[in-house]
């Protein structure tokens, strides 16, 4: 049986147990970001597409888009299997940004501003901006 612990020694233990813990996690957000980056890129390639395909191959750069996506995420929750504090609130913060950005996107180059060179450039640059801001963020904590 051990001896009891002494308060310093409680301490060293607990500042050991956090050090291995922060070597953990340090390197446990890469697969979410990669997937941010990812999902920028997409997303602002796939409203390039979206306002100068022909309107009967709008189908083709929404399910790449999709697929990407979808891929994306899948490969985030299978090999991303710690994350870092704090990283659920600004997942989630990232993902309303980004919806909000490629929703306006979407509707601007289909309807209020189509054939607009300047807005697909302006929500392009607004969604890469949005995911790389979102990377940034995470592989910085």
């Amino acid at each position: 049986m051990t001896a009891p612990l002494d308060p310093q020694r409680a301490r060293e233990l607990l500042e050991q147990a956090d050090s291995a813990g922060a070597t953990a996690r340090a390197g446990a957000s890469w697969p979410h970001i990669a997937g941010l980056l990812g999902m920028g890129a997409a997303s602002s390639l796939a409203l390039v597409a979206l306002a100068y395909v022909p309107p009967v191959m709008i189908w083709l750069p929404m399910a790449l888009l999709f697929a990407w996506i979808g891929a994306l995420l899948a490969f985030g929750g299978v090999f991303g299997r710690s994350i870092k504090r704090g990283f659920g609130h600004r997942w989630r913060v990232t993902m309303l940004v980004w919806g909000i950005v490629w929703v306006a996107g979407v509707v601007g180059t289909s309807w209020l501003f189509a054939g607009q060179a300047w807005f697909v450039v302006v929500a392009s640059v607004a969604l890469t901006a949005v995911t790389l801001v979102g990377a940034w963020v995470e592989a910085s904590r």
